[in-house]
């Protein structure tokens, strides 16, 4: 592959992901998104929960209906 050539990827996460694609998905820094989470504003089992790897994950869907206002 030449230097010119361009890769692009296009990554569409699951419904729980883990937080390295907050960013590229919703534009969240990882302190923005600490910060909901210690605040309550992003809910455990709704928003976020550990994965069976003690792991926090994330909820694509949930997080776009708080990003709406929504409920």
């Amino acid at each position: 592959m030449s230097a010119a050539e361009k890769l692009d990827f296009n990554i569409t996460p699951g419904a729980w992901f883990r937080q390295d694609l907050l960013y590229p998905v919703f534009g969240l820094s990882t302190e923005a998104v600490r910060k909901y989470r210690s605040r309550g504003l992003w809910l455990e089992g709704k928003h976020w929960r550990y994965d069976p790897a003690n792991v926090i994950v994330y909820n694509r869907e949930a997080i776009e209906r708080w990003m709406e206002g929504k409920p």
